[in-house]
């Protein structure tokens, strides 16, 4: 039973800048607002984040406030209309920085000091700043200008060459994993700068690659050093770990069964269960048991013989019985309506002004003394009256003027 007291969230009362546009600094900043702090999203007037513009859209109709990413992505946020590249903005950003703990960017490396904008000078006004720069490789080497994409930084963290099967083409992960490892790594070692400034006072400037970061997640130690050390080229193995060796552990892979697909893996713990599990004697021989990768042929036949007879459902609850971890690979639906999912509420219902109540996953993360905040992604400009005017002070002809050439 949780008995500590409910407090504030981790980072409450600290301010959050968001100049980025897209997924990486999407997450990094949500990632910081679901542990309390107040994140102002900067977007660029009439046209909002790049977010915006990539669908599913609610109704399958496009417009600039109900695409799914920008929902999750920017929950909680508030929103502001800047567009930072005019010089006619610099003050403005200026005063907003002064203001922040945390300013996240991601425009190509060298943007921001060509507009007046180097960690250096904006540190002088607020030497606590705390500057996190996410681009795809980086902020110096020779890749540093290159166009990229998650789909590059996929390619090119080596993450590619392992994944499909090993006589077709390489092929990528679904979603925009190395843009999300690249705002998660971005969050966290925001949470360190902030730990060190507890300390010293001073802000820092830290540089994110998103194609590192995704290489960083590698078994970098393992693929990288076994082909130091023996030449040896890991290769796609489909759904197969990519171990070879013959005495390697196995299976770890996708069968199919009655009503669709099933993961099944070796239990360390009970490896004779899936010869118990699946009655047949062959799957827990010696002769077997003593070489698993060398036989991977046969164990997988051995399995989707028993599978055949059986649901994703029967299969996963007769597994988990006798302690070997076989799982029903899920819809997006049935993740949704997953009993573990509905018992720890990770699907919340949140109102939105144009989309309405819509489901929403929270955050992967709690905290025993503060509760997730559930709020809705902001309306494209939606606070600019509180930032502008209430809280920077700038006269409402100065606004309108602004307004009038494209700077809010």
């Amino acid at each position: 039973m949780n008995t500590a007291a409910k407090s504030e969230p981790a980072l409450s009362g600290i301010k959050v800048l968001d100049i980025s546009s897209g997924y990486a600094g999407g997450y990094c900043t949500k990632v910081l607002r679901d542990l309390g702090a107040d994140v102002i999203k900067v977007e660029i007037p009439e046209i909002g984040d790049v977010c915006r513009s990539f669908g599913p859209f609610f109704n399958n109709k496009p417009n600039i406030e109900t695409s799914a990413p920008h929902l999750y992505l920017n929950a909680g946020k508030k929103s502001i209309t800047l567009d930072v590249t005019n010089p006619e903005a610099k003050d403005i950003f200026l005063k907003l920085c002064t203001e922040s703990d945390i300013l996240v960017e991601n425009f190509k490396p060298g943007l921001m000091s060509r507009m007046g904008f180097r960690y250096e000078e904006l540190s002088k006004s607020n030497p606590g700043l705390i500057m996190c720069s996410l681009t795809y490789f980086g902020q110096f080497g020779p890749y540093s200008n290159f166009e990229g994409s998650d789909i590059v930084s996929y390619a090119m963290s080596g993450y590619m060459h392992l994944t499909g099967d090993e006589d077709k083409e390489p092929m990528k992960a679904g979603g925009r994993q190395a843009e999300y490892q690249c705002g998660l790594a971005g969050s966290m070692s925001i949470i360190a700068a902030l730990l060190a400034r507890s300390l010293s006072g001073h802000g820092d400037h830290i540089d994110v690659s998103a194609t590192e970061a995704l290489t960083s997640t590698f078994d970098g130690v393992a693929y990288f050093q076994t082909y130091h050390k023996t030449g040896s080229d890991p290769t796609r193995a489909g759904t197969r770990l990519i171990t070879r060796e013959p005495t390697a552990a196995y299976p770890s892979t996708l069968l199919p069964c009655k009503d669709g697909w099933v993961h099944v893996h070796y239990s360390p713990s009970n490896p004779e269960g899936i010869g118990f599990l699946t009655g047949n004697e062959r799957l827990a021989d010696d002769e077997v048991m003593s070489r698993m990768r060398e036989h991977a042929d046969e164990i997988d036949g051995l399995i989707t013989e028993w599978l055949q007879d059986h649901t994703r459902e029967e299969i996963q609850t007769l597994a988990q019985e006798v302690r070997v971890p076989f799982t029903m690979v899920q819809s997006i639906e049935e993740t949704m309506l997953d009993p573990q999912n509905e018992h720890r509420k990770f699907f919340t219902p949140i109102e939105h002004e144009v989309v309405g109540k819509i489901l929403y996953p929270t955050s992967p993360f709690r905290l025993k003394t503060a509760d997730w905040e559930a709020l809705p992604a902001p309306i494209l400009g939606q606070n600019n009256h509180e930032i502008y005017e209430k809280d920077l002070k700038i006269c409402a002809s100065k606004i309108t003027d602004l307004k009038t050439k494209g700077v809010l």
